[in-house]
This record gives C-alpha cells, structure tokens and sequence, in this order.
C-alpha cells in the first residue's frame, strides 16, 4: 500500500513545533516561582497533557488506532510512523506482560482515513488516501475477502491470548499454593502439595497444545509437535499474503486451525471443569494461620 508521506509528515511536523512553543511557556511560568499551592496542582496536571503527543486515526466514524508519542526534549522538527494498520489484539505468552502500547492489526484497506494530532489543548486534523500499489491489479472482492479474513484471525488470536492468560494465571496459582505449603509443613500438607505438583504438570501440557513445548535447544530448531499457534500461522502467513481472491488453498488451512482450535479447546473447558475446580475446592479449605505457636514460660 502507498499513503501520501508528505501529508503525514506535515501534520506531525505541525504539532511538534507546537509542543515546543507551550513547552517554552511553561518552564517561564516555572521560573517566576509565584505559583500558589492551586496553580502548582493545576500545573501538575498540564504536565501530564504535555509529556506525550497523541495521533488519532479514523476510519469515518471508527477509530481504528490510537499512537502515543514521547514529546521530544529538544526543539525541532521531528516525525513518527504510522504503518497502515488497525489496533490489533495481544499475542498468547507464557508470561503474564502488560504492554504500554497498542498491538499492530490488520493492514486498513484502500481509502481514505482522518487523522488527528492532539498535544496538550492544541488538536489539528486532516485527511489522507491509502492506496494500492497502481501495478497491482487487485479487485475490491478480493480486498473485502482478505481483509475478513484477517479480522476473523484476529478474533481467534484474543481468543487463544485469553485462554493461555488463564491457564498461565491458574499455573501461577498452583505454584504460589505449592511454595506456601512446602514453607509452612511439607508433611502434614503432603497430599496438597503432590496434587499441586500435577496441577501444574497438566496446565504445561495443556499450554503445550497452544505454544508448544518449551525448548531449551540453542541454534536452529523445530519442534516435531503440531500446535494452535502453528496451525494459526500457517493459515494467518497464506491469507494475509495473498494478493488476488482467496482460494481453496486458504480455506483449507483456516479450516485445520479451527478443527484442531475446537479440540484443544474441548480439552481445556474440560480440565477447568474437573480437575481444576476439584484442586480449588481442596485447597481452598486450608487455612494457615499468621500466628505462630506461643510458649508460655514459667520463672523460678
């Protein structure tokens, strides 16, 4: 896809000479020192407003992405980058991470889209068209058909984050119940901490069917097992690749994902229902209490 850069570029090169003009004005005020405990509060919080520029993109009515900038600590003119795509949704990992920014979606297709430049209480707007490259011959079918497909990818891709999230969470659990009953009395919570053990043993394996196994090879390598993920992205590298119409090729492949995506999933409510809520019920009844034995001494 091609944009027009220059427009882009004007917006951003606007707002960022913007941004430097209020920051001048602010650090004055600062230096004067004559603020009241009000006027610092308020100052406080334009701050806040000032330490980031804000780039807005639409698609008519739709937001369709929100991309925060650091505002620069030197004058001049600056540039960010847009790269054509939606919000996207967050990836399945084994490790539970919060990210500061917005994912990157689907590529947006030909159009035109509004941007909007906010930083602090200045807010400019202006339009620009996203294109095709002209030698592609591509029909508006086979635009709608990718494009489609990949928002339905997208929607299983939050699905399968989601469920790793919990099965992560749930891991995180057991081990947290394992090392709390291990501190307090490894014999006389020893069937607890055993049923822990395999709790955690069958999450692995569960997030196994996801992720794949955990492999501490180095170099190149390839797990022989077949996984969600790689199902995923088989179907995910062929659809958003094609250029033309979709063909049967990608409808075989998405169909593969999902058949084996239903099954892991059956296997995963499954143990959720049963093992789960049973190594819940059990070890919610324990309870260890804070204090510890006291001893009365007698003096002679």
């Amino acid at each position: 896809m091609q944009c027009i850069k220059e427009k882009i570029e004007n917006v951003v090169q606007l707002f960022l000479i913007i941004s430097i003009n209020q920051k001048k004005k602010k650090e004055k005020k600062q230096d004067k020192k004559e603020e009241t405990l009000k006027q610092v509060k308020e100052d406080s919080i334009n701050a806040k407003k000032y330490d980031s520029i804000k780039l807005e993109i639409f698609d008519g009515e739709r937001q369709i992405r929100t991309l925060k900038i650091k505002t620069p600590k030197e004058n001049g003119i600056h540039k960010t980058t847009w790269y054509l795509r939606e919000k996207g949704v967050a990836r399945a990992s084994r490790t539970i991470r919060k990210s500061k920014s917005e994912p990157n979606g689907v590529s947006v297709k030909p159009g035109t889209y509004k941007l909007k430049m906010t930083f602090g209480d200045a807010v400019s707007e202006q339009n620009i068209k996203v294109e095709f490259d002209p030698r592609l011959q591509i029909s508006k079918e086979a635009i709608n058909q990718k494009y489609n497909a990949s928002k339905e990818l997208e929607g299983y891709q939050d699905k399968i984050a989601g469920i790793v999230k919990q099965l992560v969470e749930s891991k995180n659990a057991a081990i947290s119940i394992k090392a709390q009953l291990s501190k307090e009395d490894k014999k006389k919570y020893k069937t607890e901490i055993k049923s822990s053990t395999e709790i955690i043993k069958k999450i692995d394996t569960l997030i196994a069917l996801y992720l794949g196994k955990v492999d501490k090879r180095q170099g190149i390598t390839r797990n022989p097992e077949i996984t969600v993920n790689q199902r995923f992205g088989l179907a995910s590298r062929y659809i958003r690749s094609r250029f033309g119409e979709q063909t049967k090729t990608e409808t075989v492949l998405m169909n593969q994902f999902k058949e084996m995506f239903k099954l892991v999933v059956f296997d995963t409510n499954s143990f959720f229902n049963k093992e789960w809520l049973n190594y819940k019920s059990s070890t919610e009844k324990i309870y260890i209490s804070p204090f510890k034995e006291t001893k009365i001494y007698s003096i002679k």
